[in-house]
């Protein structure tokens, strides 16, 4: 489950703390790409919803979860469309984010 800040009055924003595994980042640049407009008109393979769009941003990360070994508070991040294991083909390949 993927949880987002809610606004629930003007001025007022709630973002629930990391979980394990996760890390939040506080966005600074951000923009709707064409992989989000594919997704959003439900041609994506996997077209699940609530989905939340804008992943090509950059930011600052805030907290982490339990677990989360590389990041820490303070460092900048980059939010990726899908999640990487580092362990499989995919992964390793020369042509991944890793």
């Amino acid at each position: 489950m993927v949880a987002a800040a809610v606004a629930w009055k003007a001025g007022k924003v709630e973002v629930a703390p990391p979980q394990k595994m996760e890390v939040r980042i506080k966005t600074l640049f951000t923009s709707l790409c064409h992989t989000d407009v594919y997704f959003w008109e439900a041609k994506g393979q996997n077209s699940v919803f609530p989905r939340i769009l804008r992943h090509e941003a950059a930011g600052i990360v805030e907290s982490v979860g339990e677990g989360v070994a590389e990041l820490a508070p303070g460092d900048h991040g980059l939010p990726i469309f899908t999640g990487e294991c580092k362990e499989c083909r995919h992964c390793k390949s020369d042509e991944s984010y890793v």
